[in-house]
């Protein structure tokens, strides 16, 4: 159990990690640096500690590209735009719904059945995110708001919508005979490509991007330790410890581990509201998974 919740402390410290480094870059730019960076060590590693060369098949370029696509690109830049208005804590706790959205994608792509007790956990979760949705965090999230939800959460839901769904893809992929390495490697490598270009085209090529070079080297290569190096590999290797449903049930530590690093190391007003929509995500986690916990 403390090596799942050692998971759930690091990655909820990389959403502290990227608001942090957003001070010393522009988003789309820093996305498409890291994901180079990520990217280019994955796919290294490989090379270099395997002794694998790259093999795609032709019918699945397609497929690599949709990754790259809504795995990196419609996820990340997105996120990092938002993660400038909104607190790491809300980021991290908005994020902490993708199982439910992922299961609502399943129901309607798919036509995956769903159990009462599953339909009941996915709902009791999702209305967990309206009371964090009628606060602002953030007093720059004012005037840019639709209904009592701000435009950077109403942008923020669309990437986790948009990463839910490219595990589907990711799983076609898997079944084909292709590792996580090389399908991750692959996508943040072509995502972080789009994204530097989308920084040219938006964020300008006349201005720096970066604003202080050596905090943001500093902060985004822990970005990438922690996040693409660490918790992946550590995340790989406990779902051959323990099953996919434990790991993924205890997903509510993540928002915890959040508010704890957002009110103590940046300072984040943390309300009720965020206890309250934690608490019901957690209940609607623990419905949801109660009948595959053994």
């Amino acid at each position: 159990m403390f090596l799942v919740i050692l998971l759930y402390a690091l990655l909820a410290s990389t959403f502290t990690i990227a608001k942090v480094a957003l001070n010393y870059a522009k988003p789309f730019f820093l996305i498409g640096f890291r994901m180079i960076m990520a990217g280019s060590i994955m796919l290294g590693s490989l090379y270099i500690f395997k002794k694998r060369h790259l093999k795609i098949k032709k019918e699945d370029i397609w497929l690599f590209v949709k990754v790259a696509i809504f795995h990196v690109y419609l996820a990340f830049i997105p996120e990092f735009w938002a993660l400038q208005y909104l607190s790491s804590s809300k980021t991290n706790l908005i994020y902490s719904a993708t199982p439910f959205i992922a299961a609502l994608l399943a129901y309607v792509l798919l036509k995956e059945k769903l159990s009462l007790k599953k339909f009941l956990g996915m709902t009791i979760g999702l209305v967990g995110l309206v009371p964090i949705f009628l606060t602002q965090t953030d007093i720059r999230e004012a005037g840019m708001e639709l209904f009592s939800v701000s435009l950077p959460e109403i942008v923020l839901l669309g990437a986790v919508i948009s990463g839910a769904y490219a595990w589907f893809i990711v799983k076609k992929l898997l079944y084909k005979g292709y590792s996580l390495l090389v399908i991750n490697g692959i996508a943040m490598l072509l995502g972080g490509i789009g994204a530097l270009i989308t920084s040219f085209f938006i964020e300008g090529i006349k201005t720096n991007p970066i604003f202080d070079f050596w905090p943001f080297l500093a902060w985004t290569s822990l970005l990438v330790l922690v996040a693409n190096i660490i918790v992946y590999n550590f995340y790989g290797w406990l779902l051959k410890k323990y099953s996919i449903t434990f790991v993924t049930s205890a997903g509510f530590l993540c928002p915890v581990f959040g508010a704890f690093y957002g009110h103590f190391l940046l300072s984040e007003k943390i309300t009720w509201h965020y206890f309250f929509s934690l608490g019901l995500i957690a209940l609607g986690l623990f419905i949801f998974y109660k009948e595959e916990i053994k």
